[in-house]
């Protein structure tokens, strides 16, 4: 039997504040299954900030984030299947700036973090809000709603989603979404994991290998692992701790370095009672030194000149200094005397009553510097 299209789940008028998420859900019934395209202001939209998931006999139009001059319009659902006309049903989207957030919009005290759970036990993800009015809470689960007609779920503790049992079907992302009648605001994304028990640590996003930075920058090194039980996760600096062993995060650790001057490595570990695992991410400053300036020219023998520099050390770790001569106004090859410690050097073995010019050039572990500006000096006669 051939049925036309109906609405069954119609989206509905919003107000979120910009920078935020806002969620339009609609289910339709027919037969043969209706097929749903959204519009925006009566054209389809196609904007990478828009995504269009399917669910069962329905579709959900997300919006992330949103933007006050973009997305202020009429959204519109419309499924047809060949059976008489296409239905419709519209929603209107209102977006506030954060300065623009009336009393009463609902503000989250309590909202979802990452957690992991045996197969077979229970879990609980965590969600309170407040406004005026109190707002209604609801649940998605991979951007569709969670259809609270599963016995295994149940909301507690004023929003909280309880999930009895929990099985690998209950992996996924979740948010926990507030609304009133004066606005609607999702939470943070959260994950669940449901695994066997016993699982050692692993990295279920582990940071890059790699990093190559500028010298100043900032950088979030971020890893999570999971595992049952859940694992802790702490970074080091080489050989130091970065974590405080009395405040260790469980499943998720983020390390913020700020003003980055020197190439070092950070080892992420994730450990549990049955195990340990780390990785190692090589974060490099990425830049040559400067030359050295004010080369000066003293101690002038017959075979020998003093030469001594100026260089202020500061984000290059310069590790040691080469100097390169030769007779000016020759086409031979510079000599070169390279790993010197200090500001200052004799050079020796010159020849007698001959100009020479001399460069000295600053290395670190990137490479060399461009040589400094050329001091002349002429030796001695015997």
């Amino acid at each position: 039997m051939r049925d036309p299209p109906k609405i069954e789940r119609a989206p509905h008028n919003q107000t979120v504040v910009s920078g935020s998420v806002a969620s339009f859900t609609c289910t339709v019934l027919g037969n043969p299954k209706p097929v749903i395209e959204w519009r925006k202001n009566g054209r389809r939209v196609v904007t990478t900030r828009y995504a269009v998931q399917d669910m069962p006999n329905g579709s959900v139009l997300r919006i992330e984030p949103v933007r006050k001059d973009l997305d202020v319009a009429t959204y519109e659902c419309v499924a047809e299947n060949g059976v008489e006309r296409p239905v419709f049903a519209k929603a209107k989207l209102n977006v506030l700036s954060k300065d623009e957030i009336p009393l009463g919009f609902p503000r989250f005290t309590v909202e979802p973090s990452l957690q992991g759970v045996e197969r077979g036990r229970d879990a609980l993800l965590p969600c309170q809000a407040t406004g005026t009015p109190q707002p209604d809470i609801f649940w998605l689960k991979d951007f569709v709603p969670v259809k609270l007609d599963d016995p295994r779920l149940k909301l507690i503790h004023g929003g909280s989603l309880q999930i009895k049992y929990a099985e690998d079907e209950d992996n996924g992302d979740y948010e926990c979404v507030a609304e009133n009648s004066v606005g609607t605001a999702i939470s943070k994304r959260a994950s669940l994991y449901v695994r066997a028990r016993r699982v050692p640590p692993y990295f279920s996003i582990p940071p890059d290998k790699k990093y190559e930075i500028n010298p100043g920058a900032s950088l979030n090194l971020t890893c999570v692992a999971v595992g049952s039980p859940m694992p802790f996760v702490k970074w080091r600096k080489g050989s130091v701790d970065l974590t405080s062993e009395h405040n260790i995060p469980i499943g998720k650790n983020s390390l913020e370095l700020k003003n980055i001057s020197n190439s070092a490595n950070y080892t992420c570990v994730a450990s549990s009672k049955f195990g340990s695992v780390e990785t190692v991410s090589e974060v490099i400053v990425q830049a040559l030194p400067p030359p050295p300036s004010d080369v000066r020219i003293s101690d002038v023998t017959a075979t020998s000149v003093r030469l001594s520099w100026s260089y202020n050390t500061g984000t290059e770790n310069v590790r040691y200094y080469v100097v390169q001569y030769k007779p000016k106004k020759t086409n031979q090859d510079y000599s070169e005397i390279s790993g010197i410690n200090s500001k200052f050097y004799t050079i020796q073995d010159l020849s007698p009553y001959t100009e020479y010019e001399f460069f000295v050039i600053a290395a670190n572990d990137i490479g060399r510097s461009s040589p400094s500006t050329p001091a002349i000096a002429t030796t001695g006669e015997t």
